[in-house]
């Protein structure tokens, strides 16, 4: 008898201890961000070596810029948290970087801030330990370390306004100043019977993964790599077809006609020439509407877990 209360003792302190290990996560619940990062963009411009490829594959490295974030996460369940986050960086693209000849000669370039309020479900398939006694030696949790990973996805809004220096050519000597591309409806947005002129605000869907490494508690640092699909095509101002450039001209001034067809003469490998210069490409594709612009974060984060003082023991 006295083996079976000495047995029967054990399993209920146990399972009391192991009800409250499980029960842990919901003292952090709430979790502040901070975080410095990179952008990518994936557009009509620029790219990798040779023809425009799908998705990564065309990313250009040299078009990268800034990011700053923070954000809030409250965490549902032991696997599961949503999260909201206020981002501004800035896009750029540019067919001087662009491997491929034929871009080059293009000569189309653009830059923008990027404003991104995103509110996101995460999933974790490796989820967070919060216990001490996962850093007690010789005891080890998932992965031997305080190591938690995650998918994650939602819905976005964001506000970009593309711009470009008017360098010039011989045909529009320039005047060095940035110029708002959308105001300039490079595109024949401002012509009589032109297309309407694009928004500067949109919807993006951001999807992605990331992990964290809780560094104590309340402490731990993220690495996180997303998409952002978009529904426009014109991040970067390009998207249809050639205008008239004698029309911009009259229209909008010299400025309209040079950014709407910058091209420029590139000498290839072999001692031949692109010659693109001063070429009339009235009514020739300019862009891909086929293929809404996407734009890419690789942020890396601080974050914060206020603990809660209600205690999550059970109670006799």
């Amino acid at each position: 008898m006295r083996n079976l209360t000495l047995v029967l003792t054990i399993f209920v302190f146990a399972a009391i201890f192991n009800s409250a290990q499980a029960q842990r996560w919901k003292k952090y619940r709430h979790e502040i961000q901070g975080g410095i990062g990179a952008t990518s963009f994936l557009g009509e411009l620029g790219g990798s070596e040779g023809p425009g490829k799908a998705l990564f594959l065309d990313v250009d490295g040299r078009s990268s810029r800034y990011l700053l974030t923070a954000g809030y996460r409250y965490k549902l369940e032991e696997y599961a948290s949503v999260r909201g986050n206020l981002t501004y960086g800035r896009l750029s693209g540019s067919d001087a970087f662009a491997g491929d000849k034929f871009r080059q000669s293009r000569n189309l370039s653009f830059r923008s801030p990027l404003i991104e309020l995103a509110a996101v479900g995460e999933v974790y398939f490796i989820r967070e330990k919060l216990s001490s006694r996962y850093k007690v030696r010789g005891i080890k949790g998932v992965l031997g370390s305080g190591l938690s990973a995650y998918v994650y996805g939602g819905l976005g809004g964001f506000f970009f306004n593309p711009r470009a220096k008017f360098e010039g050519n011989a045909a529009y000597p320039g005047d060095g100043k940035w110029y708002s591309l959308r105001e300039l409806g490079t595109e024949g947005q401002n012509l009589p019977g032109g297309p309407k002129k694009y928004r500067r605000i949109g919807l993006n869907i951001p999807v992605g993964i990331g992990a964290k490494y809780n560094i104590n508690r309340t402490w731990a640092i993220s690495l996180e790599y997303g998409f952002r699909y978009t529904f426009t095509d014109y991040i970067d101002d390009v998207s249809t077809r050639y205008v008239n450039p004698a029309l911009l001209e009259a229209q909008d001034g010299p400025a309209a006609a040079y950014f709407s067809d910058p091209k420029t003469t590139v000498d290839t490998d072999n001692g031949e020439f692109i010659i693109g210069e001063g070429r009339s490409l009235t009514g020739e594709q300019r862009g891909n509407s086929g293929s809404n612009d996407t734009y890419m974060f690789l942020t890396l984060g601080l974050n914060y877990k206020f603990v809660s003082k209600k205690s999550n023991r059970p109670k006799f």
